[in-house]
């Protein structure tokens, strides 16, 4: 499977040591995302969203870009997953900054869907290694529920000064967009063509889209309890996520037979 594939290149080619590459000219990955949490932390562009920062006055908050990531934050991951907002404020105050420790059905989908393609996570407060990265476009939280609307000017506000500038940090192989407001967002930061006014799927039959000569994006549909009972239901889903872990797979062998 692809994981195993790419272990064996990065220890042929010492890619623990390459990746740590410079973020604007001299400073590394880990200061640049450093500097990037603290952008975050200072931020309050988006009116009718509360930082997690000042939400209980802070105490809640973490050094990562966002409380999904307290879950998956490898720098040098090669796939990253990003989801459209990561709740409200009381579900935040509810489990005090992180994600519930169980019983959450996307996190449990999640969980499944990764497994799927050979991709093995603990559950959300569990210890366990870091090997790929969890991200929101909405970093901060809004009110009313988890499903109280989403503001475009919230999804364009944080793609072009939080998302971009974590992609060129960690510079990701693979980026699996869950949704299509979220998959759209991306598409237009980085001024991708794509059928506007189609239906996720058909958006996703044009995958890979290539956001920059390093970092493709697949969209996918959200693995959320509604979005599989209303859109796609998980055995579909776990086809699509087959057809990313075949095509990783693939680029990985191209990979080896370069270097050999």
């Amino acid at each position: 499977m692809w994981m195993k594939i790419e272990e064996k290149c990065q220890r042929l080619i010492r890619k623990d040591c390459l990746r740590i590459v410079v973020y604007s000219g001299t400073v590394g990955k880990r200061e640049a995302y450093e500097e990037l949490v603290k952008k975050r932390k200072s931020c309050r562009l988006c009116c009718g969203l509360s930082n997690p920062s000042y939400v209980s006055d802070g105490k809640y908050d973490s050094n990562e870009i966002g409380p999904w990531s307290l879950w998956q934050s490898n720098l040098n991951a090669e796939l990253l997953i990003v989801g459209q907002d990561w709740g409200d404020i009381s579900y935040f105050q509810k489990w005090e900054g992180r994600d519930q420790p169980a019983k959450n059905p996307t996190n449990e989908n999640l969980q499944d869907l990764l497994a799927h393609i050979d991709i093995q996570i603990g559950k959300p407060r569990e210890i366990q290694g870091q090997v790929i990265f969890f991200t929101n476009l909405i970093l901060c939280f809004k009110q009313g529920g988890l499903q109280s609307p989403v503001k475009n000017d919230w999804l364009i506000n944080c793609t072009r000064e939080f998302f971009r500038p974590l992609i060129e940090i960690i510079n990701p192989r693979v980026i699996l967009a869950l949704g299509k407001r979220v998959s759209e967002s991306i598409l237009d930061r980085y001024k991708i063509p794509y059928s506007k006014n189609k239906k996720l799927y058909d958006i996703m039959q044009r995958s890979p889209y290539e956001l920059t000569s390093s970092t493709v994006l697949f969209p996918l549909y959200h693995c959320g309890a509604g979005s599989i009972n209303r859109n796609r239901p998980m055995i579909e889903q776990k086809k699509d996520w087959t057809q990313v872990s075949e095509w990783m797979r693939r680029r990985s062998e191209v990979r080896m037979e370069k270097m050999t």
